[in-house]
């Protein structure tokens, strides 16, 4: 599983399957975006669209949830350099 698919699929979980293998995927169209946020060093940037896609789709939003897993993304940045 690539480092993309571990931010979606184990990280940040808003629709709650990441005890599914199969949904490994469910996640990849807002990957690129996340990714590209985590690049830039931007915590308030990355967690607004994280509220964004939450609220793309259908569901509420929790502010802890998203802060908590982009300052865990932020602190792996180091580490997505080396893997792509």
């Amino acid at each position: 599983m690539s480092y993309r698919q571990q931010v979606g699929h184990c990280l940040w979980d808003p629709i709650g399957i990441s005890e599914y293998p199969s949904a490994r995927d469910e996640y990849h169209s807002y990957l690129t975006a996340i990714y590209q946020n985590v690049k830039s060093e931007d915590l308030e940037s990355l967690v607004e669209y994280m509220k964004w896609v939450v609220g793309n789709m259908g569901l509420n939003f929790n502010k802890e949830d998203a802060y908590k897993a982009a300052r865990v993304m932020l602190e792996w940045k180091r580490h997505i350099d080396d893997l792509h």
